[in-house]
């Protein structure tokens, strides 16, 4: 049974055990405050702290979404364990409880370039068992910490990614539901989750996401703010990569917004922003081909060549490359994990920003797991 303590008591426990998530609450601070120059780090906090109790305020249907009920005094209380647990100050804990979401939403005119964009490969089975991949890639001092357990449950593993959507419909639901805890308390099957992620689709993303199950059922969810596609694979293997879409429907929509937001800008057609977009979707091409030869003999070493590929045709891990003559660099991919779901463990390299050394020749300890139920 969920209480208000049990949600604080949570929160206190993995702030406390995860220090990057305050690390991080101030990276995205100095977001916010490059975007509203004038404003002092205080008085952003406090904006955010407002904004936070009008979102949850802001009561959905309990008819359309019974699991709801009672949720803000749960939310708030999370939010106030998060900042015990993290010793973090008001405007870190109101970032902590926000995230991007009115940088999104009210600041960026549906124009702002997301900062990390990542991908997710899933095996279900290989010669080391079950495997979740995650590349972090984005700007160098973007904090983070050594890979976590990804379990949603006991009968689910997820992953996510952004998704890129610019000028975006905007939801009219600001509700702060947290689906995911949604997913982990009430479901057991890939189906189960599909199911609530498309019902509470209006709550959620924009982002590209993964869920699997025991039995090898794998979901691809590609999301706007109000859209949804889902892509399913039965035989075991997937992923989802950050920026693009294959989904009809979804593919469809992502490039008429990218034409309207080059329209908007006025921008000349290629530019540095075409030719990146072109990058993400070449991306989603190698990965497809990438893994479509790893089922063949799916390895461990063949879940690390996706992770950490860097071809001719084009890359998966990134190290702040260059497209074209002019154009700036794209992101670097400052971490891989590699998780062993069966064996409880993982590998991880990550970039080493005092060298310049990229993530892939900066293989890091194994880390092991404690206290976890093997996968699947």
């Amino acid at each position: 049974m969920w209480t208000v303590q049990s949600w604080y008591r949570e929160a206190y426990e993995q702030a406390k055990a995860q220090p990057q998530q305050r690390e991080r609450a101030e990276h995205i601070l100095r977001t916010y405050m490059a975007a509203m120059p004038g404003e002092s780090r205080e008085s952003v906090g406090r904006m955010l702290a407002d904004y936070n109790k009008q979102r949850l305020a802001a009561a959905p249907d309990y008819g359309a979404y019974p699991e709801l009920r009672g949720m803000p005094e749960l939310i708030a209380a999370g939010w106030k364990g998060a900042r015990d647990g993290g010793e973090m100050d008001d405007a870190q804990a109101a970032v902590n409880a926000g995230g991007l979401y009115y940088y999104h939403r009210e600041l960026s005119g549906g124009l702002a370039k997301q900062a990390a964009h990542c991908s997710v490969v899933y095996f279900h089975t290989s010669d080391h068992g079950a495997l979740l991949g995650v590349n972090l890639d984005t700007v160098p001092s973007e904090p983070y910490g050594p890979p976590i357990w990804p379990l949603m449950n006991e009968h689910l593993v997820s992953g996510g990614v952004s998704s890129g959507v610019f000028l975006d419909e905007e939801s009219p639901e600001i509700f702060p539901a947290p689906v995911f805890k949604l997913v982990a308390r009430y479901c057991r099957t890939t189906e189960e989750a599909v199911e609530i992620l498309t019902r509470y689709n209006l709550f959620w993303g924009p982002g590209n996401f993964l869920i699997a199950d025991r039995n090898g059922n794998v979901a691809m969810i590609e999301k706007s703010a109000c859209r949804i596609g889902v892509r399913w694979s039965r035989d075991g293997f997937g992923f989802v990569t950050a920026m693009t879409a294959e989904y009809p429907t979804m593919n469809a929509y992502l490039a008429d917004r990218r034409a309207a937001s080059v329209e908007a800008r006025g921008l000349p057609n290629p530019c540095a922003d075409t030719r990146y977009w072109d990058a993400q979707d070449n991306r989603r091409g190698i990965m497809n081909r990438l893994i479509a030869e790893a089922k063949k003999a799916p390895t461990l070493e063949a879940m690390r060549g996706i992770m950490q590929y860097r071809g001719e045709d084009g890359v998966v891990c990134d190290n702040g490359d260059v497209l074209f003559p002019g154009d700036p660099p794209i992101e670097f991919t400052i971490k891989t994990d590699i998780v062993c779901l069966s064996e409880a463990r993982a590998q991880w390299w990550t970039r080493d920003n005092e060298t310049g050394t990229p993530s892939w020749e900066n293989q890091r300890p194994d880390i092991k797991y404690k206290d976890v139920l093997s996968w699947p």
